[in-house]
């Protein structure tokens, strides 16, 4: 007598046929093996930059808010050949997003510059003398063609007294750096020495500010790049 195969047995069989399957396709889609994904951040050093022997104003200063435009706010890196289309790399990622990355830098070199007594990023007993905030619009790779690439930074800064709510000091840039090969890695070295150079500049205009040389301004830096495109758009890349 031959009795019908239990429901249990031919989902077993169909599972042990995927999984031997399985490897087949990935092999035959990717190669021997999937892409690895490769992680980046922006770093440089700040012993080569200005730094005052003793903090040059008596007061404390919170970074509060560190904002991102919805495009960039994900660790995969962007990437841009026109106006209004963002694309990803899929496995060339940030080690974290970048509000997070470019808060820390931030904060380590402003404390760096020995501007102020203290700096944090959190509000501890009482109201800190200033609350700095940082809008970043733009981080991401332009690719003008096949052969030019750019890194392209935009940042605006926002510093506030919380005792009065009145603004002390904005400044703002949107600046590019032509990238020495095209490669991610490459444009991930621009974009830390963009940063770096822009952030010596910035905290320079801020000591003026404090300092009452000058009135608050916003830079004029040049190079400004194409607008943010209304919409996103994936693929491409890997």
């Amino acid at each position: 007598m031959i009795f019908p195969r239990k429901p249990y047995m031919i989902q077993r069989a169909v599972t042990v046929l995927f999984l031997l399957l399985c490897p087949i396709f990935l092999t035959s889609c990717f190669g021997n093996k999937a892409p690895e994904r490769t992680y980046f951040s922006i770093d440089y050093a700040l012993n080569t930059q200005p730094s005052n022997p003793s903090p040059k104003y008596p007061k404390t200063v919170v970074i509060q808010n560190i904002t991102t435009a919805l495009a960039y706010d994900r660790q995969e890196i962007v990437y841009r050949a026109n106006p209004y289309e963002f694309q990803y790399y899929w496995y060339r990622l940030w080690a974290s997003k970048p509000r997070k990355m470019l808060g820390e830098l931030i904060n380590s070199h402003l404390r760096y510059t020995n501007l102020f007594q203290h700096v944090s990023s959190t509000i501890e007993d009482k109201l800190p003398d200033y609350l700095l905030d940082i809008d970043i619009s733009a981080i991401e790779e332009l690719d003008v063609s096949d052969t030019e690439w750019y890194a392209h930074l935009a940042l605006r800064f926002t510093l506030s007294r919380p005792e009065d709510n009145t603004t002390a000091w904005t400044y703002q840039f949107d600046a590019k750096r032509p990238v020495a090969s095209n490669q991610p890695v490459y444009v991930v070295k621009a974009m830390s020495e963009l940063l770096d150079a822009e952030l010596v500049k910035a905290f320079q205009d801020l000591d003026n500010a404090l300092g009452g040389k000058t009135k608050p301004a916003i830079s004029d830096t040049p190079n400004k790049a194409v607008t943010e495109p209304p919409q996103a758009t994936l693929l491409n890349k890997p």
